[in-house]
C-alpha cells in the first residue's frame, strides 16, 4: 500500500512496520530518515483548525495535496476524542474531507496496555512481517527489564519536562509515563505555568524538547532557553542537569522509540556521566 503520514511519529511507525518504500507523503515536520525530504508535504503548517479537525492532531491535513497524491492510506495522530463524537463519526468526517475512499489509520494510545494494542493493530493494518513481531518482543523485554531496575531505586529525582513556549508549557501524559518508567518523579503534567511555579518546585532535572523535533533542534532550543536569567536561578542549571531530548522519541505521542526514550531517561537521571550510555547523542544530550 501507498501511505501518507501526517506526523513524524506516524512516519516512524510506517517505516518500522511497512518500510520506507510504502511512504508517498509526509508531514511538514518529518525529517527522518533523511530520504523522506524528497516526498510531498501533506500537512499545513500553522493552519487554524476548528471543530472536529482540531482533534486530528497535531497538524492540519492538506486535503488538496492528499487528493492529488491519492495515497491508499493516511496515518495520523489523535490527541483525544471530541466530547460529542464517537471515533467512527470522526473518521467519517475526515473521510468526507479527504474526498476519496482512503484507508484511515488513527494512532492513539494512553498507556502501556493501549500501546501494546496499538502495535497489534498496526501489525495488521500495515501488513507487517515477522521482523515487526520480533522487534516488539524485544521492546516488551526491555520495558520489563527497565521497570525491574527502577523498582529497586532508593532515590527518584524530581523531573520537569518542558517546552520553551511563552508562557512555559509542560509536556503531557506520555512525558509523565516515560519519566516514571525511567526512574523519576514528574512534577509537571500538561499545563502552562509561570516562572514563579517552576522556581518554587525547583526540580532536580529539567528536560526540554519540542514536538516533532530532532535532537539537534531540541539542543538549539535548550541552548537559547538556558541563557535566560530565570533559568540560571534553577538548581538544575547550577547542577548541570539540563537536557535536550528528541521530540519524536515518545515524550509527546506514541512512538516506536518509546522504550528507547524510557531507557534514555533512566540514563540521564541515574548514570549521566557513564560513557557507555546507549542513547546519549541519539535521543538525549546535556546542555553544552
Amino acid at each position: 500500500m501507498r501511505w501518507a503520514s501526517l506526523a513524524p511519529e506516524t512516519t516512524l511507525w510506517i517505516v518500522k512496520a511497512a518500510g520506507m518504500r510504502s511512504l508517498v507523503g509526509r508531514s511538514h515536520l518529518c525529517k527522518e530518515p533523511a530520504s523522506i525530504q524528497n516526498l510531498p508535504v501533506c500537512t499545513r503548517p500553522n493552519a487554524h483548525r476548528e471543530g472536529w479537525e482540531a482533534f486530528l492532531g497535531p497538524y492540519a491535513p492538506d486535503y488538496g495535496a492528499l487528493s492529488t497524491l491519492r495515497p491508499d492510506g493516511i496515518a495520523f495522530l489523535i490527541d483525544s476524542m471530541p466530547p460529542d463524537l464517537a471515533e467512527a463519526d470522526l473518521m467519517n468526517l475526515f473521510q468526507k474531507a479527504v474526498g476519496y475512499p482512503a484507508q484511515l489509520l488513527p494512532i492513539r494510545a494512553a498507556d502501556w496496555d493501549s500501546y501494546e494494542k496499538l502495535v497489534l493493530s498496526l501489525k495488521t493494518q500495515l501488513r507487517a512481517g515477522r521482523s515487526f513481531e520480533r522487534w516488539f518482543d524485544d521492546q516488551r523485554r526491555r520495558y520489563e527489564r527497565l521497570l525491574s531496575l527502577t523498582q529497586r531505586l532508593t532515590h527518584k529525582p524530581t523531573v520537569a519536562c518542558l517546552q520553551p513556549t511563552i508562557p512555559l508549557s509542560a509536556m503531557g501524559r506520555w512525558a509523565e509515563l516515560v519519566a516514571t518508567w525511567g526512574g523519576g518523579v514528574n512534577v509537571l503534567v500538561g499545563e502552562r505555568l509561570f516562572w514563579e511555579k517552576l522556581l518554587h518546585l525547583d526540580p532536580e532535572v529539567i528536560i526540554l524538547s519540542l514536538p516533532g523535533s530532532t535532537l539537534n533542534e531540541a539542543g538549539e532550543a535548550l541552548s537559547q532557553w538556558a541563557r535566560l536569567p530565570q533559568v540560571q536561578g534553577l538548581s538544575a542549571f547550577r547542577a548541570k542537569r539540563l537536557y535536550a531530548f528528541k521530540g519524536t522519541a515518545g515524550l509527546f505521542y506514541p512512538s516506536p522509540l518509546l522504550v528507547s526514550a524510557a531507557e534514555g531517561l533512566y540514563e540521564l537521571l541515574h548514570t549521566p556521566t557513564y560513557r557507555f550510555n546507549r542513547h546519549i547523542g541519539r535521543l538525549w544530550a546535556p546542555l553544552l
